[in-house]
């Protein structure tokens, strides 16, 4: 199975005991295919990087998770121009999904990457949902 996962749910994944479980689940799937490009791996570095995760987080917990993640994820260099999100900074997540040719794409945004299911054939859905209908429990 082919998936891509947005940034919030590797930084809900970081920073949550719970999601982190619901996560490494998935990860730790053989039959599962992970799809990133340098753009979601930038952001999620970014992201996880803000002062504002210190409390929950230490730098070194946050680069152990990062490499971790990094290491079992596929990377690909997407070539289609997406511009149907109505949050633009999520089209290159898009682009990930298509090239990718995922069949899910786990997002947890409601307003727009949800509303989008499904997209161009992938069905876009939260990560507890992915995991009641795969083969991750």
């Amino acid at each position: 199975m082919r998936i891509v996962v947005d940034t919030n749910d590797f930084i809900s994944a970081l920073i949550g005991k719970k999601h982190r479980e619901k996560l490494r689940l998935v990860l730790n799937n053989p039959d599962i295919e992970v799809f990133a490009d340098v753009n979601l791996l930038a952001e999620l570095s970014e992201v996880a990087y803000r002062d504002k995760f210190r409390k929950q987080v230490t730098l070194n917990e946050i680069a152990l998770f990062l490499e971790v993640v990094e290491a079992r994820l596929t990377k690909i260099i997407p070539t289609t121009i997406v511009t149907d999100s109505p949050d633009p900074d999520n089209n290159y997540l898009l682009s990930i999904a298509i090239d990718s040719q995922a069949e899910y794409f786990i997002a947890d945004d409601k307003k727009h990457l949800l509303a989008l299911s499904p997209y161009r054939g992938i069905q876009i859905i939260r990560l507890h949902t992915f995991l009641e209908i795969s083969s991750c429990r």
